[in-house]
């Protein structure tokens, strides 16, 4: 069953999504028809993150006559009175309410961690969105410091600078025109959406180098969104469609034992730790990926290792492709069109992996791994 975490390396491996929504702020459907929705698409376990509320009392596994799913809540946190209500706040393993802390972005951060919880910059680079009336919801409050990681991957936000591109290369045409460019983008995104934002890329690796443990997820944000024009009317992008999209793939010491707390705090560790990694699982699945070092010590992505006279990174991704090391922003190793990169490291640092792929025409990011973190 390809849901069931898969060993590699003394590590189980398990596919999730992290960023999500029910009525209970702005989605469409309630969790059970959501965990039907991610147990098609081949997931191991959901995180649902309604804004501003904690929604207690639905976690747990859920099955159907295709698998189960491990569900459970985190919250979305923004501040409703900025304008425009950007820096949004994913938080986990958080048991209690946080939407009060919203206006204060670095005592949210503090207030997350001294519950044992990890906090997560959602969506950090966004633009505006005129046509429907969307401001750039990235993070705007940058004078903050502790937070677990980056949302580095958020496939809606994709698709939303991806239509802010197109329209702002027609502005000098008619809206009619715009419109229907407009139409077509959202109805194919996968035309479009090619990675992630350039520019978190560039400030994960910038923080990377300065010495933090910035750990990178990758989620769908998924609403359900209802769309009309005209005689059209279709949901875009269904839960289903981007639980099959960008997700974040965790590796695990032991296997999932069917009993949801113990499976939750399985999930929450790898999270923190960074054992994970970003996959694009549309062009083709991403399970399979390893990214392991080796030189006094040895480990995998989220890892620090001691080095001897150096250390050996090795990536084995689960088809060809083109692997690219990274060391603080820098390429220092690469592969075309393989499976396999092996590469011996004098320098320590933060060293993270991605992987490229051709799908529907065009070289598109597949797999970005965690670092490992030479010492």
């Amino acid at each position: 069953d390809k849901r069931i975490p898969v060993k590699r390396m003394d590590y189980y491996e398990a596919a999730g999504n992290m960023h999500m929504h029910t009525p209970y702020s702005d989605g469409e459907k309630y969790h059970a028809a959501i965990a039907d929705d991610a147990i098609k698409a081949g997931l191991d376990f959901v995180i649902v993150t309604d804004h501003n509320v904690l929604v207690k009392g639905l976690d747990g596994y859920y099955e159907n006559g295709d698998g189960r799913v491990l569900l459970f809540t985190g919250e979305e946190v923004h501040n409703v009175r900025r304008r425009p209500q950007a820096s949004h706040f994913l938080a986990y393993g958080v048991d209690q309410e946080l939407a009060d802390l919203a206006s204060e972005p670095q005592q949210l951060i503090d207030k997350t961690n001294a519950a044992g919880g990890f906090g997560f910059l959602a969506h950090p680079h966004e633009q505006d969105l005129p046509i429907v009336n969307e401001p750039n919801l990235g993070w705007h409050d940058w004078d903050i410091d502790g937070f677990t990681g980056l949302e580095i991957w958020n496939y809606m936000s994709s698709m939303k600078n991806r239509l802010a591109d197109a329209l702002n290369s027609l502005r000098w045409q008619n809206r009619l025109t715009g419109n229907l460019a407009a139409l077509r983008i959202a109805l194919n995104p996968e035309k479009t959406i090619t990675g992630p934002e350039p520019e978190t890329l560039a400030l994960w690796d910038d923080l990377l180098s300065q010495g933090k443990r910035i750990v990178a997820i990758g989620n769908s944000d998924a609403h359900g969104t209802p769309m009309s024009m005209g005689p059209l009317h279709r949901e875009i992008y269904p839960y289903e469609f981007l639980f099959r999209a960008v997700n974040t793939h965790i590796m695990t010491p032991e296997p999932f034992t069917g009993e949801a707390e113990h499976d939750k705090q399985l999930i929450l560790k790898a999270i923190g730790q960074g054992h994970a990694w970003v996959g694009y699982d549309m062009p083709g699945p991403t399970r399979g990926f390893k990214f392991s070092g080796k030189g006094k010590s040895k480990g995998i992505m989220g890892d620090s290792i001691v080095m001897d006279a150096g250390a050996t990174l090795q990536v084995l991704a689960p088809g060809r492709a083109n692997i690219r090391l990274i060391r603080h922003g820098e390429v220092v190793a690469q592969a075309q069109n393989e499976t396999t990169l092996t590469h011996m490291s004098i320098d320590p640092g933060a060293y993270r992996v991605e992987c490229r792929i051709n799908y529907m025409g065009q070289e598109r990011g597949w797999i970005f791994s965690n670092p490992i973190y030479l010492l």
